[in-house]
């Protein structure tokens, strides 16, 4: 009777190890803390800060069957890379196009072509918004479930020079970035899809040049680049400060604070160009990675699917 307890016991240790191992591994394989996505050309990759010359997952729009050859070519200029619940990575880029990644798979599970996409983000109602900048100038709104595949705009709402969306479920609203303003725009869940988001305040920027748009992680603040400044948004008070830690600075493509250390992490154009091939923090010397045209960094933290 002993032997057959003391077997039944190894085998439940053994068992909730086996458990705990798997379950770590599923909710870690995309989302480890220390790691880096990385935008700017034609690949969008994930690379770990202790380990920056390895890149742990990449992509490129050949390897997602789904996406038609002549719209493939639409994403060799990715200027967005937001990783979202369900190990899925949306991504924009420039040269006119936005899609949802399955990262197991590489299977595109959203595609829509957009003018300059410079930034998206889920909804609520299983939507998809995207940053359509100079030369569409709209924060454009999709069916994320569309089968006709790109997917057509359902509705757009003119913004000069859109270039960044964040989704702010505490507000019930989708804050939208553009050239000279930051939009709130809000959604009546009863109107019909061509005419259901609306503006419900505008507020000027302090300089012009909006350009990245990103949450700080303590439900009052959001992150704010232009041309010649790093601000930080009070989204009650709906007023700017300059940045602790930041200052003016020129040129500084995107800001990201970590949900849970805060630590930050930023890309800054070189003088001459658009892009760099260094990553900066504001505790910690930069990340050099040659022959890269770096533009948007974003840590490796899923947000929550709003739709779910």
């Amino acid at each position: 009777m002993k032997r057959a307890r003391d077997t039944c016991a190894t085998f439940m240790i053994c068992f909730l190890a086996c458990f705990l191992a798997i379950a770590t591994l599923s909710t870690t394989a995309f989302a480890d803390t220390h790691d880096l996505i990385c935008c700017g050309g034609d690949e969008v990759f994930v690379i770990a800060i202790e380990d920056p010359k390895v890149k742990k997952w990449s992509w490129h729009s050949k390897q997602s069957p789904s996406i038609p050859e002549d719209i493939r070519k639409r994403f060799r200029s990715t200027d967005d890379c937001k990783p979202c619940e369900g190990d899925l990575l949306l991504i924009t880029s420039s040269s006119g196009a936005v899609a949802l990644i399955d990262r197991s798979s590489k299977a595109c599970k959203f595609l829509a072509e957009s003018r300059n996409a410079h930034s998206a983000c889920l909804l609520p109602g299983r939507q998809v918004a995207v940053a359509s900048s100079f030369g569409g100038d709209q924060v454009q709104f999709f069916d994320r479930d569309e089968i006709q595949q790109p997917a057509m705009v359902v509705q757009s709402l003119v913004l000069l020079g859109a270039h960044g969306l964040v989704w702010d479920a505490q507000r019930d609203c989708l804050w939208a970035l553009g050239e000279k303003e930051l939009l709130a725009l809000v959604a009546d869940a009863n109107a019909k899809p061509a005419v259901r988001w609306s503006v419900r305040s505008r507020t000027s920027l302090p300089s012009n040049g909006g350009h990245d748009l990103s949450p700080q992680h303590d439900a009052k603040h959001l992150y704010v680049t232009t041309d010649t400044q790093v601000l930080t948004f009070d989204c009650d008070e709906l007023n700017f400060l300059v940045a602790e830690g930041f200052g003016d600075q020129e040129k500084v493509k995107s800001v990201d604070r970590h949900a849970t250390s805060n630590r930050i992490v930023f890309h800054q154009a070189t003088a001459e160009d658009w892009w760099s091939d260094t990553i900066r923090f504001t505790d910690a010397k930069p990340i050099q990675i040659s022959d890269q045209r770096l533009y948007k960094i974003r840590w490796d933290m899923p947000t929550k699917d709003p739709a779910e």
